[in-house]
C-alpha cells in the first residue's frame, strides 16, 4: 500500500483547509503510518490457512467430546438401570 502525500494534500484544499494545514497533515499521516503494521494479501491467506486447521482440530475436538458424552451417559443409563433392578429384585424377594 503506498500513500501518495500530494493527492492526499490536495484532496485536504478541495475540503477547506489551507495549503500549509494540508501539507503538514499530508506529512504527519505519512511520517505515522507504519507500514509494517499494515496487513498484506498474503497475510490474509495464511491467516486463513491457520483458521482453516484450527476449525478442522476445533471440529474433531467437538466430535470426540460429542463420541464422549454418548459412552459416559449409555454407561450412566445401564448402571441405573441395572441399580433399579437389583432393588427391585430385593423388594420382591422380601416378600
Amino acid at each position: 500500500m503506498k500513500f501518495n502525500s500530494l493527492k492526499y494534500s490536495k484532496k485536504l484544499r478541495l475540503a477547506g483547509f489551507n495549503e500549509n494545514q494540508s501539507e503538514v497533515l499530508a506529512e504527519g499521516f505519512h511520517e505515522h503510518i507504519s507500514y509494517q503494521e499494515v496487513a498484506k494479501k498474503s497475510d490474509l491467506v495464511h491467516l486463513d490457512k491457520k483458521i482453516d486447521v484450527v476449525e478442522i482440530r476445533l471440529e474433531k475436538s467437538i466430535a470426540d467430546l460429542g463420541t464422549k458424552l454418548t459412552t459416559f451417559i449409555c454407561a450412566s443409563s445401564f448402571s441405573v438401570m441395572t441399580i433399579l433392578l437389583a432393588f427391585m429384585m430385593f423388594l420382591h424377594s422380601g416378600k
